[in-house]
């Protein structure tokens, strides 16, 4: 996987530079990878943090050559601000410390000292679109981050996170069209509401419509993906507190999070679609 500048890391580096630099100098290491300042940004609590976040909001978090950059411009503040190091190199400053601490949960190869140690994480990063649409994407990302920083070392962790990212987002399109739904709902329950929100069953893809059958099978195979996911977790994941250590493979743990990210993308797609386009009047609620 990738490695990925979390909001959290963000705020770490903005308290960092509200201690250790100017507000010039904020400008100075941002501009000097190419980043540009928007000139709206709305005070967020001080100069030097409204400078940092000035930068932030204009950062493109799906683009890897600018998350590169983005960690070029902290590595480059920590080595530049002198409160953050001790004349022998060592990083003294606690802001400084939290960022290195956060850049390190970002699967960043980074040691006590703020240098960069082996080569970045390669790959393709679990990225699903229409987040920017949600009240509070961070629930998801947080699930996603898991998934991807415990997919070599904790598989059953990874599968357990696969079903919980499922059932986050179908809460979240349950809530937005404010449908109810038990607190104690399992994930096949919930998703039969989200089905029903949505119009996702066989019915709303029209019988002469070109492919229509196999879209009928997809829609069919999505029930069945769901219900194997709750199964698979319980089977392989990390809850229930076991005798025995569960023997869930890399393979397992991939299967998992890439047919939960699959079917969570389609969610959020269908559900961003029928949200901004109006329900036909003579359509049912539910059909």
């Amino acid at each position: 996987m990738t490695f990925r500048i979390s909001r959290r890391s963000q705020l770490r580096f903005a308290e960092f530079a509200s201690h250790s630099s100017t507000v010039n100098g904020i400008y100075l290491v941002f501009e000097g990878e190419g980043f540009q300042a928007n000139p709206d940004q709305k005070d967020v609590g001080g100069e030097r943090r409204t400078a940092c976040e000035s930068f932030h909001s204009f950062i493109d978090q799906s683009s890897p050559s600018q998350q590169r950059q983005l960690l070029d411009v902290y590595l480059e503040a920590l080595e530049a601000w002198s409160d953050a190091r001790s004349d022998d190199g060592t990083l003294v400053s606690r802001d400084a410390r939290d960022l290195v601490h956060s850049l390190r949960r970002d699967r960043v190869p980074i040691d006590d000292a703020g240098h960069i140690t082996g080569p970045l994480p390669d790959g393709v990063e679990l990225e699903i679109p229409d987040l920017e649409h949600l009240p509070d994407a961070g629930v998801l990302e947080d699930h996603l981050q898991r998934m991807a920083d415990n997919l070599d070392r904790d598989t059953p962790a990874v599968i357990g996170s696969a079903k919980e990212l499922l059932e986050s987002v179908c809460k979240v399109i349950l809530d937005d069209a404010g449908v109810e739904y038990a607190p104690s709902a399992s994930l096949p329950d919930l998703y039969k509401l989200v089905a029903i929100e949505l119009r996702l069953s066989r019915d709303s893809v029209p019988q002469n419509a070109k492919g229509s059958e196999a879209a009928h099978r997809i829609l069919q195979g999505l029930v069945t993906t769901v219900q194997n996911l709750a199964e698979l977790r319980n089977a392989l994941g990390a809850g229930h507190g076991r005798g025995q250590r569960v023997a869930a493979l890399e393979r397992h743990a991939r299967l998992a999070m890439n047919a939960s990210y699959t079917v969570c993308a389609f969610l959020l797609a269908t559900w961003n679609q029928r949200r901004t386009v109006p329900r036909a009047p003579s359509e049912p609620s539910g059909g």
